[in-house]
């Protein structure tokens, strides 16, 4: 089964290429990948958005990478055979590269397969122009059907083809699975965030929840916080909370960091205004961390309350603040609450997840439009 990627660089910040990556890497001998990028680590612009000259150089340089992308993809269909393209699409900027590039493959006569990922994609579409709203519904319909992380998505994405149906496969990201992972109940909470810092996943709602705490439970609670997006903010709210001892707050993280924070915290924590299905819970989650995230996309389909961990409305810093508390003050619950997490992602191991796709691909490759 030949198939062409398309989507973000393996080697780009976030939970898109993530997914990739671990495809890319666990791909089963009966998959063949070419994978072709959109946007590469020294083109992406999203995380400048509001700085408008670097913005702005960042996003001519986006386009013209974009461009020779679509050259490329152009060639590779002529001179070699394709079973089907796989394009993974989000918001903004992705939507509108994925129209372009799904209208090139549907000329060849190539059937592809999106693959649907942001958290935000419902007030991304409402927010569009009518004809923007025409060329999604396009893209869509064009396609030989869909993959989305959650039940929840299923249906959003149900109600936006209308009349023009097309298969829908529900499949939550794949989860590669630690060789060394344990419960840590220390009387230290130390909480983990991985993602894009700002205000829609909520790291200053974060640190105004510690800083809330009573002065002994603050003291217990360590903030190991990595990410994109305005770090420098982030530290600046630390500093002015009195937070910066206990807070280590980096830039975006891979590897042997990543993994030793893995290893070192206890708890994971997300309180976001919008999400599909977050990559790094569900990895922290394979490390048998108990949660403090918000009921969000298909959060709530994996994570229920009291059980796997905490539910917090993303914008009640007071909810925020007793659902840290009751994980510093409890290491037992915050143990029980961590071996569930890693029971309940199971079923997301990689090699599982490569099978169903390579199900869906023959069903693709086969299926008439």
């Amino acid at each position: 089964m030949r198939v062409l990627m398309v989507g973000p660089a393996p080697e780009v910040q976030g939970g898109v290429s993530c997914v990739i990556r671990l495809m890319l890497k666990c791909s089963p001998p009966q998959i063949e990948y070419t994978m072709q990028p959109t946007v590469a680590p020294s083109t992406t612009a999203a995380h400048l958005r509001g700085k408008s000259l670097a913005y702005t150089l960042r996003a001519l340089a986006n386009l013209w990478y974009f461009l020779n992308s679509l050259r490329r993809i152009r060639y590779l269909l002529h001179s070699d055979s394709y079973h089907l393209v796989h394009i993974h699409f989000s918001k903004r900027g992705s939507t509108l590269r994925k129209y372009f590039v799904s209208r090139l493959v549907d000329r060849h006569g190539t059937p592809y397969l999106l693959h649907a990922h942001s958290g935000g994609y419902r007030e991304f579409y409402q927010r569009v122009p009518q004809f923007v709203k025409g060329r999604i519904h396009w893209m869509l319909c064009h396609s030989r059907g869909l993959v989305v992380l959650s039940e929840q998505w299923s249906e959003f994405y149900r109600r936006l083809l209308g009349k023009c149906a097309r298969p829908i496969w529900v499949m939550p990201n794949p989860v590669e699975f630690p060789e060394r992972w344990h419960v840590d109940t220390s009387d230290t909470l130390k909480l983990l965030f991985l993602g894009r810092m700002g205000e829609h996943k909520g790291t200053d709602r974060i640190l105004q929840a510690v800083a809330r705490l009573p002065q002994p439970l603050r003291e217990r609670v360590r903030l190991y916080m990595a990410g994109d997006g305005d770090v420098d903010a982030v530290r600046r709210l630390a500093a002015e909370l009195g937070l910066q001892a206990q807070a280590d707050i980096r830039n975006w993280i891979e590897g042997e960091g990543k993994e030793r924070w893995m290893q070192e915290t206890n708890a994971f924590i997300l309180p976001s205004r919008a999400e599909g299905l977050p990559m790094a819970m569900l990895e922290a989650m394979a490390y048998g961390k108990a949660l403090i995230v918000s009921p969000v996309g298909g959060i709530p389909e994996f994570v229920t309350d009291g059980q796997e961990g905490i539910l917090v409305p993303p914008d009640d810093v007071d909810a925020i603040s007793q659902a840290i508390a009751k994980l510093a003050e409890n290491p037992n619950l915050r143990r029980q609450m961590g071996l569930a997490a890693r029971a309940r992602v199971e079923p997301l191991d990689v090699k599982g997840y490569m099978q169903r796709m390579l199900a869906v691909y023959y069903e693709v490759a086969t299926r008439n439009q």
